[in-house]
């Protein structure tokens, strides 16, 4: 299994356009350069593990915010809603995503003991790792070996991987109510983030045209109300301001495809109708100008 590296690309549903392996191996290993690498809000069916090696990072999940350190990382459940933003200079990130199907089948003792009460327990969206809690060390230490068995192809690769993995989910079984009291997401919850998900992926398919907060609203099937007070529940921010966002970040990635076309160009491609007002928003989320940015990453 080679070590992969992530992209931020969604299909029109919002779930990420990534393999996670193979067939008979469905897990990928992702070793992200958070300086370069992207982790706007998405979501995903499969299971994902993040350890954080380098720097800090500011993790937004499930109506929580984690400020993780290195050492530190979280588990996520199937199909919840999470962004990651770096807070340090540099930061790096070990990142494990895998199908159910990699542990066993679906009619199997294991899936129904120890998979399945994840999958089906609506109160547990993720679990914080720290160190310094034991159970927890043991999940990091147990998924940090995996990926390194799993990421460099470490002889019998498949078969320690399964059994770190395997460990990890007896852990999480065995602290399940500790994990369920930690958390507050409930059936209406995830009722409200499946109509966030519905808004997002509308302005993913309509950021470079002229749309607002009614045309927003309205893919979502909410007053404007409604919406306004689920982005601010839950992405902490307005839809206008994920829009502009949005705008700013597919505008990185179309500069770093075409270094030399011109900045106004790709703004204007991704709905800005204002080369100033985009050099404005861009300074405030990156602190620096599209010009200084592209400069740093290309000295990166």
């Amino acid at each position: 299994m080679s070590l992969s590296y992530s992209v931020d690309k969604v299909d029109k549903d919002g779930r990420e356009m990534l393999t996670y392996g193979t067939k008979d191996f469905p897990i990928a290993f992702f070793d992200d350069d958070l300086v370069k690498v992207a982790v706007p809000w998405h979501w995903h069916d499969e299971f994902e593990v993040v350890i954080i090696t380098e720097g800090i990072v500011n993790v937004k999940i499930s109506n929580s915010e984690l400020i993780l350190k290195a050492g530190e990382g979280y588990f996520a459940n199937g199909g919840i809603l999470h962004s990651a933003n770096l807070k340090s200079v540099t930061g790096h990130q070990h990142c494990l995503i895998f199908s159910p199907d990699l542990l066993c089948s679906k009619d199997d003792i294991i899936r129904k003991t120890y998979i399945d009460p994840v999958i089906n327990n609506c109160s547990f969206p993720f679990v914080k790792l720290s160190p310094e809690i034991s159970w927890q060390n043991k999940i990091l230490k147990l998924c940090e070996d995996a990926w390194q068995q799993g990421a460099y192809e470490h002889k019998d690769y498949p078969l320690s991987v399964k059994a770190d993995l395997g460990q990890v989910f007896a852990l999480i079984i065995d602290h399940m109510d500790f994990i369920s009291e930690e958390n507050i997401y409930t059936n209406n919850s995830k009722k409200d983030e499946s109509r966030i998900k519905k808004a997002i992926v509308f302005i993913e398919n309509n950021y470079d045209s002229f749309i607002g907060i009614k045309d927003i609203a309205k893919s979502a099937d909410i007053s404007v109300s409604t919406c306004l007070r689920l982005f601010k529940d839950i992405l902490c921010t307005t839809p206008i301001q994920y829009l502009i966002n949005y705008r700013v970040q597919k505008a990185v990635e179309k500069m770093k495809l075409n270094i030399k076309k011109p900045i106004y160009e790709t703004a204007y491609e991704c709905g800005f109708s204002d080369a100033a007002y985009f050099n404005r928003r861009f300074k405030k989320i990156y602190g620096c100008t599209p010009t200084e940015y592209l400069s740093k990453i290309n000295t990166l």
